[in-house]
This record gives structure tokens, C-alpha cells and sequence, in this order.
């Protein structure tokens, strides 16, 4: 059978005995903040098996997506050495709430095995927790010997998803793969089976308890099944095979592999772990990326990044120097797609995302590399590389730790690995030094706030619950002054001119949060006697909400009756604001793809501003198509509305949520459409308009980068868009003076000027290569021949560094053997570039290790491969002296 038949199997298996087949939820656990990534099929179900989630279904079966490469579940390591481990894998899975329990579970598990399958009993092992009769007793009443079934303690046998959580006791299905007389109860379980004959295929999860973080397990409300079948392991024992990797599932990608490399059979077999780890990671890098996950330094953006630079690393050790991870890629969206569809319809996000890491680790991979190879020769006896070494690698080279963990046991040297976080650690602390001064300030205002509050309600004048807020409701509100404070200290009264902080009992003002602005306003006495401009409104402490301003006249006195008043036309144009940025996401995840995720954003009066993951920027038709959906939106005019709902309930809805937000039990939902079918839905706490229609109309004013893999996009609605609008026409109008034409020919003539500019540039530029080309011919006349080898060093005269590479180029057209070192001024700054056959190679000479020593010579830096490399330095008066070095350099090497 193929794997694809196998993983059909299994669901139509369950879909008979009555279960719901659903497809695999996203990699990325989307309002669970205890996982980094999903990590079993049943964290779908999590809500479900807690009670907090009532399903329209008892039973259910997936094929769910797995990532197991951080915290408890992290194989890393033991992927590529061993047959079975793997980052990403498959789960098969069927699952039960309050349906059936342990009787029900051991059943189908042995019908499917045996009767789809074909499984041999005699070959099963049955494993169960130690202190489970109950299990043992059902396993025997459907014909299993008591001898066959083996108990384990909780390490084996008893199943948790994390340090909190659905967890309980559970039954394991072992196969045993080696000649039946060998068949023993010692190798179940056993890591040190050398062959690792007696292969665990199934675990059964009975989900009984919930473990608290104090690590007390409760009683669920109801019980449940988990089971968890890893795919990979499946299919191997299916097909036969000596490990996973001998399935369809992985011979695709390592026959790319092995193409992109050029290698023979028997060469691929003597790399394997190399092959293996490239294929699994491949794996993992494209679902991670078509799931949304892009390459950074942090979290689960840290791990894709390291997996895959893991993987351009097992490459090199098999000759691959130029991009390759990304042709693996392709073959598995080839082979996967047809049953996870999500990886065609992201193919070119995909590609372009890992060709681009690739892009940007091979130009600092080298010399990461090179430094780690000196570090070594360095240690002596010691065979330990320590940590500030291991982080400078990673910090100014982008060598994942993990990387350099791997290369140092090649070597049998160990990494401190405690020195490693202690040096990261400490960078980190230089980092938040710029900012402690500001947190010592917050600090200190918050603990002088929190006193301020004790005190107004040990005097009664507040109550336990604190400032009663409704941001929600009416823009004004008649209460009375509470407390003035200046500079941290209450104080009975304020004079014109002065400002303070007024906290009253109640207020209608918007404090800053979810990317709203503040409101600002007005607080004045009702009698007119006083009044503040209100400039900005926090929480400094909580239950309290301060609104600093300024005495713009008379005297406020605590205990006055006041009137606190927003300002309306602020507030509506931030209103329509923050509706528009719904609209705006809205519209994003639909012209771009799921992948979009909220990285940030402002809502102000003026405009909005959105950041975003996206690994490029957006084309001209992209950005036109979100605008019309954005204003198509606006004109249907669909009502918004908000609603207080039980988190679980938001998200089973299809309320989208920040995963970076922390949340209570109970959250605002805001819909844009009504409830039946909403246009969008989120969770949020800002303020909004009652229908689109508010918004008047929206523009995007700016689209860019603002970091790796974040773009930032901003907006402008309502009175914004129209004074946007009013402003380019204004600027339009002067293009169109300056061009001699009218408006309507305003872009046709700037165009034409561009063409004729760029046709001028073209032309130049021609010549000024034909110069050079002819300059370069009487170069040529300085090549003198070192070790029988042709070599040319020379300085050359370019306008460019582009014609610098180019005239290697025509050298190796002359002599696709010769030693190329050419420099030249460039502006003001020297530059060099080395060209080397790659048969000189194996002789020492390596282009990028030459440049690295000239651009030194030249007080810069450079870098590339070991046939070509270039770079520059500050000091244009050095650059004969680099040439002069370059030279004894080669013959040196030549002579060797």
C-alpha cells in the first residue's frame, strides 16, 4: 500500500463505527499559550475533553499535523541517528467525549490492526499502566494474553499534553519486526534495543484527570479517549523497510536530494543522516511556513529558522554549496498536497520564504563556520567550547546553537550550553538597559498610584471595584472629582495654567489598549466655574483611570460636581478607525492567504497603521484589490456590534484572536455583519462605529518593512482619506504644472521622461562596460604565470561594482583555469573581488578565505564561496597593499 492509501484507511475505518472526520487543525496553537506548537491530535479537542466545549459530536478521527521540537516533546536530536524520530510527523488519531471509554478503544484498535492491516497478534505487545487492573482485564476479555501485556510506570504510561492539562493513564501497541524466536518482553520500551526491532505503533489515551499547575490532578466531568498513532511508523511497518525513511513518505525528497547533489547510491547510503535530516526538515520548514510560521529569533519563528539552517548545514557536508532547501521543499508540496491542499495553495510563499532564508544564511554561513573550526584548534585539552563563543556564533553569524551542538559532537567536544543562555541572557539585559530607566519611572508611578488608590477607598471615596468605566456608552457623563494629583502626590486644589491629574468616580473616556489611542476631552465643573482639556487618560494602577490635563480656568476642588466629556469629533474619526482595521485584516487574509497574523498596530484619528507577517511586499494589484474589498465593505454599511461571550465559545465561533494577547474567561467579541454569518469577528476591547457605512471611505496611504518578515501597511479613513485625497490632487496638480501637461497627461509624461532617463542610463552604462572591457584587455598583458598556474592580479578603473565581478567573468572566459584578483576604487571606497577554479580548491585556495584577509588589509569585511568572493574596506590608499597581500597569498598556496 502508499502512505495515501493507508491514511484513507484508517479514517474510513472510523467513519463506519460512527466518528466525524475532521481535518487537521494548524500547526500553530491557535489561544493555547501552554504549547509552542501542536504537538498531538488531541489539542484541537482540548476544550472538549476539559468540559469547557460542547461539540456537535462524542466522536471524532483526524490525520492532524505534529511538531515535536520544544519542551517535553522535542526529538530534535534524535532525528537523522535514529530510524523513528522525526520534527514533523503526522498523528492518525480517533478520540472520544464522553462517548465510549477503554473497552470500546481496544477494540477498534485490534480491528483495525488486524483486519486493515494485517498485523499478526503474536508479533503485539500490549503495554499498561502499573497500577491499571481495569485495563488488563479488558485487553484479556478480547483475547489477549495476560503474558502480552506489560506494565510500565508513569514515564511510559501515563500521558500528559504539558505541565498542565487533560492527561491520564494510557495502553500502548508495540510491534515486534525481527525473526519471530528473538520476539522478547525486554526490547518493549527498551532505547537500548540495538535494532530497534520492537517498534511502539499506537497509544491509547484514557483521559480521566486535569492536571493544575500546582500538579494536582482533578477528576474531568467526563471522560474521554485520545489515541495518537504516529503515521510515519505506520506506513514503515506496512511496507517493510528498515526505518521511516524507507516509506514514499521520504524516498521523493531524498531522490531531490541526492539529484541536487550529484551523488551515487552508495555515497547517499554513507550520508544518510544527512539525507534523512534534510528530508525531515524540509518537511517541517514547509508546513511551518504554510501554516503561517516565518523564519526570526524568537519562539516558534526561532525554531523554524533553526530547523532549516540546520538542514543548509547536513548540506554542505554532502557538497551542496548554492540554495538547494528549497527544490526539497518543492517535492514536498508535490507529494503532500493532495491530501493537506494548504501546502499548493502557499507553494510560492513557500519556495520564496526558504529560498530567501537560504539567501541570507550562505552569506554569513562561511565565516560562522570558519570562526567554529578555529575555536576548536583553539580549545587544546579542553574539549569544551564555551558558551560566549557558541553565542557570538549565534548572534553575529546566525549559528543556531543547535547547529553548532551538532558539529562540536562530531568532534566528541561538548558545548557549554549554560554558559551559551548566560551570554544570551546578558545581551539581552544590555538591550532592556536603554530602556530601565523609563521602567523605573512606571514603576515608581505605579506604586505611588496603587497608594493613592488605597486611600481613596479606605476613605470610602472609592469602591473596592474601583473607577466605574464604560468607554462603550454615552461621550458624556456628569460625576465628581474624586482626587488631583501632581507628580505622585494627592493635592485639594489646582490653579490655571497648571498641570494635573483628576481621577473622577466615573468616566466615559477610552484608556489606551489593543492599539487605540487614548481619548482626550474635557472635564469641567457644572457649574462652569473650572474646567481641564484632558490630553491623555491611562490606568497607572488598577481600577484606576487618570486623565492628565491642563487648568485652562478656575480652581477644581475635590468633591465638585463635574462633567466628563470626550471629544466627539476625535473620537468618531478613531471609531471609524478601528472598525476599518477589522475590515483591513479582513481584507489581507483573503487577497493574501491565512498566513497573515497581527504582529501590531495604532489606531489613532488621523489614521490607522497595521503590521503584519509577510515575507514580501505587496504588489500594486494586491494593494488595489484590499482597498476596493475594504470599500466595498463600507458601502454595503454592515451593522457591527459587540457581544460578551465565554472564550472558548468566542473561539469555537471562529473569533479570531492575537496569540500574543492574554485573555480572561470571558471576552468581547466584535462582529462586523451580524451574528448569522459575520463579514469578520474578533476579539477586541476598542471602540467602533454602528455600521461600515460611518467610515466614509478608506485609503491606503503606505505599505513596507518594518523588521524580517513583518510589513507594515497604513490607512486612512473618514476625514483622513478625504484631506489625503485632497492633498494628492494638490501634488498632482503641481506634477502636472511642472511637466508642461494637463493633470489627465500627467502620468503618460512622466512616464515618457522615465523611459527617456532610463534609456540615457542604459546607454551610458554601455559604455562606460565597453570602456572598461577595452581597459581590461591591456590588463590582461600584467598576467603572470605562479606555479604553472595563470594568474592576474590587478587594479583595474570601473565606475561600478557590478562590472567589477563582470570583468572575473571575462577572465574566466580566457582562462577557465586561471587565479583572478582584481581592485579598484569605487566612489571612495576600495573593493576586490577573487575568482578560483574549483579544482584549486582541494589544493587550499579558497576565494572567500582571500577576501576575508584583503577587505582585513583594507579595514572592511567580505565574504562568498570558495570559487568567487568579493569585498570592500574604508581605506581607498590601501588597496595596493591588498593586492600586494593577495599575491602572497596565492603563490603561497600554489606552491603548497
Amino acid at each position: 500500500m502508499q502512505s495515501s492509501e493507508i491514511r484513507q484507511r484508517f479514517l474510513d475505518y472510523f467513519a463506519r463505527n460512527g466518528h466525524t472526520i475532521l481535518p487537521s487543525s494548524s500547526l500553530i496553537p491557535h489561544g493555547d499559550k501552554t504549547i509552542l506548537f501542536t504537538n498531538a491530535g488531541m489539542n484541537q479537542f482540548k476544550n472538549a475533553f476539559l468540559g469547557l466545549e460542547k461539540r456537535a459530536y462524542t466522536r471524532a478521527a483526524t490525520s492532524q499535523k505534529v511538531m515535536r521540537i520544544s519542551g517535553k516533546h522535542n526529538d530534535l536530536e534524535n532525528v537523522g541517528p535514529s530510524r523513528r524520530h522525526h520534527t514533523f510527523f503526522e498523528m492518525l488519531g480517533n478520540f472520544s467525549f464522553g462517548d465510549y471509554f477503554k473497552a470500546d478503544a481496544m477494540r477498534f484498535a485490534l480491528e483495525l490492526m488486524e483486519g486493515e492491516y494485517g498485523f499478526k497478534r503474536e508479533r503485539m505487545w500490549f503495554t499498561i499502566y502499573r497500577d491499571d487492573d481495569e485495563s488488563e482485564a479488558l485487553w484479556q476479555k478480547v483475547g489477549i494474553k495476560r503474558e502480552r501485556i506489560l506494565r510500565f510506570g508513569e514515564k511510559d504510561n501515563f500521558w500528559s499534553m504539558g505541565p498542565t492539562g487533560p492527561c491520564g493513564p494510557n495502553s500502548e501497541i508495540h510491534y515486534f519486526t525481527g525473526k519471530l524466536e528473538d520476539n522478547d518482553a525486554r526490547w518493549v520500551n527498551n532505547d537500548d534495543d540495538p535494532n530497534e526491532t520492537t517498534v511502539e505503533v499506537w497509544n491509547l489515551v484514557f483521559m480521566q484527570f486535569n492536571r493544575d499547575e500546582s500538579g494536582v490532578l482533578h477528576p474531568l466531568p467526563q471522560t474521554g479517549v485520545d489515541t495518537g498513532m504516529g503515521f510515519e511508523r505506520l506506513v514503515r511497518l506496512i511496507v517493510g523497510g528498515e526505518s521511516n525513511y524507507d516509506t514514499d513518505l521520504f524516498l521523493p525528497l531524498m531522490a531531490r536530494t541526492q539529484a541536487l547533489a550529484r551523488q551515487s547510491d552508495a555515497e547517499r547510503q554513507a550520508n544518510k543522516v544527512a539525507y534523512r535530516v534534510i528530508a525531515d526538515h524540509a518537511r517541517a520548514a514547509a508546513f511551518l511556513i504554510g501554516d503561517g510560521v516565518l523564519p526570526g529569533n524568537e519562539g516558534r519563528n526561532y525554531a523554524l529558522r533553526m530547523i532549516m539552517r540546520r538542514a543548509m548545514r547536513f548540506g554542505r557536508t554532502i557538497g551542496l554549496e548554492e540554495p538547494f532547501l528549497n527544490q526539497v521543499c518543492d517535492a514536498v508540496i508535490d507529494h503532500m498536497s493532495p491530501a493537506y491542499p494548504e501546502l499548493a495553495n502557499g507553494r510560492d510563499r513557500i519556495l520564496r520564504t526558504v529560498l530567501q532564508e537560504e539567501e541570507k544564511f550562505e552569506r554569513t554561513l562561511d565565516q560562522g563556520l570558519e570562526l567554529l573550526e578555529r575555536s576548536f584548534h583553539s580549545l587544546g585539552a579542553n574539549k569544551t567550547l564555551p558558551g560566549e563563543t557558541a553565542f557570538k556564533l549565534y548572534d553575529t553569524y546566525g549559528l543556531p546553537v543547535e547547529i553548532t551542538r551538532d558539529i562540536a559532537r562530531e568532534r566528541s567536544i561538548a558545548v557549554d550550553e549554560d554558559g551559551f543562555q548566560a551570554a544570551r541572557e546578558a545581551a539581552r539585559e544590555v538591550a532592556r538597559a536603554a530602556s530601565k530607566d523609563k521602567f523605573v519611572a512606571n514603576y515608581d508611578q505605579a506604586r505611588a498610584y496603587a497608594e493613592v488608590g488605597e486611600t481613596l477607598r479606605a476613605d470610602g471615596a472609592l469602591p473596592a471595584s474601583g473607577v466605574a468605566h464604560n468607554p462603550y456608552g454615552a461621550l458624556s457623563v456628569t460625576t465628581h472629582l474624586l482626587a488631583l494629583v501632581r507628580e505622585g502626590e494627592m493635592t485639594s486644589s489646582a490653579v490655571p495654567g497648571e498641570r494635573i491629574d483628576a481621577i473622577v468616580a466615573e468616566t466615559p473616556f477610552y484608556v489606551e489598549g489593543g492599539g487605540q489611542v487614548s481619548d482626550t476631552g474635557v472635564i469641567a465643573a457644572a457649574d462652569g466655574s473650572w474646567s481641564l482639556a484632558i490630553v491623555d487618560t491611562r490606568r497607572p494602577a488598577p481600577g484606576l483611570i487618570v486623565h492628565t490635563g491642563d487648568v485652562t480656568a478656575g480652581t477644581p476642588q475635590l468633591g465638585d460636581a463635574c462633567t466628563a466629556q470626550v471629544d466627539e469629533y476625535r473620537r468618531k474619526d478613531i471609531m471609524r478607525n478601528h472598525t476599518a482595521t477589522h475590515l483591513l485584516q479582513k481584507a489581507l487574509r483573503t487577497v493574501l492567504g491565512a498566513h497573515v497574523e497581527q504582529q501590531g498596530s495604532l489606531v489613532a484619528p488621523d489614521r490607522l497603521r497595521f503590521d503584519f507577517r509577510q515575507d514580501r511586499a505587496m504588489t500594486a494589484d494586491e494593494i488595489e484589490h484590499v482597498t476596493e474589498m475594504m470599500n466595498e465593505a463600507i458601502l454595503a454599511n454592515h451593522p457591527v456590534g459587540a457581544t460578551q461571550q465565554a472564550y472558548a465559545d468566542a473561539i469555537a465561533s471562529g473569533a479570531m484572536a492575537l496569540f500574543s494577547e492574554k485573555y480572561g474567561d470571558t471576552v468581547r467579541v466584535v462582529r462586523v455583519g451580524g451574528d448569522g454569518a459575520p463579514y469578520s469577528a474578533e476579539l477586541c476591547g476598542g471602540t467602533h462605529v454602528r455600521a461600515t457605512g460611518e467610515i466614509g471611505s478608506a485609503m491606503i496611504l503606505s505599505e513596507g518593512a518594518v523588521g524580517s518578515g513583518v510589513r507594515r501597511i497604513e490607512v486612512a479613513t473618514g476625514h483622513g482619506a478625504l484631506e489625503a485625497t485632497h492633498a494628492r490632487a494638490r501634488d498632482l496638480g503641481a506634477i502636472a504644472q511642472t511637466l508642461g501637461v494637463g493633470q489627465d497627461r500627467a502620468a503618460e509624461q512622466a512616464a515618457r521622461l522615465a523611459q527617456e532617463l532610463s534609456d540615457t542610463r542604459k546607454a551610458l552604462e554601455r559604455a562606460q562596460v565597453a570602456l572598461a572591457r577595452a581597459r581590461f584587455d591591456q590588463v590582461l598583458a600584467q598576467e603572470t604565470p605562479l606555479g604553472g598556474q595563470s594568474v592576474l592580479i590587478a587594479r583595474v578603473e570601473t565606475a561600478t561594482s557590478d562590472t567589477l565581478r563582470e570583468m572575473t567573468d571575462w577572465y574566466r572566459a580566457a582562462r577557465p583555469e586561471g587565479v583572478c584578483v582584481l581592485g579598484a576604487v569605487i566612489g571612495d571606497k576600495p573593493q576586490a573581488v577573487v575568482s578560483v577554479p574549483a579544482a584549486l580548491n582541494k589544493r587550499g585556495l579558497d576565494a572567500g578565505k582571500v577576501i576575508r584577509d584583503l577587505a582585513g588589509v583594507m579595514g572592511g569585511g567580505g565574504g562568498g564561496r570558495p570559487t568567487f568572493a568579493q569585498g570592500s574596506g574604508k581605506d581607498a590608499a590601501k588597496l595596493d597593499d591588498a593586492l600586494a597581500r593577495a599575491r602572497a597569498l596565492v603563490e603561497a598556496a600554489l606552491k603548497a
